[in-house]
């Protein structure tokens, strides 16, 4: 299947944002970092319903839905 130019640069900018919150979450701010990845996720999820990829977009709401616990644990629970 070949992709159109908009599915190629929203895979690109996708990456961009999943490397972008592990690297600010291993700097020490999980919740911001769990919040970029959440982005990530998000856009992930689009791509793959454009793309007709169940399995990634299936494995996106898995992600989302750690993103979201983790992001609730950082931001509200313990892990302060």
């Amino acid at each position: 299947m070949e992709r159109t130019k908009g599915q190629k640069i929203l895979e690109i900018v996708a990456s961009a944002f999943g490397v972008t919150g592990l690297f600010i979450t291993a700097l020490g701010y999980p919740n911001i970092g769990f919040m970029v990845a959440l982005c990530a996720s998000t856009l992930y999820a689009v791509y793959a319903f454009k793309t007709k990829q169940y399995g990634i977009l299936t494995s996106s709401i898995i992600y989302a839905i750690v993103e979201i616990v983790g992001i609730i644990h950082w931001t509200f629970g313990n892990g302060k």
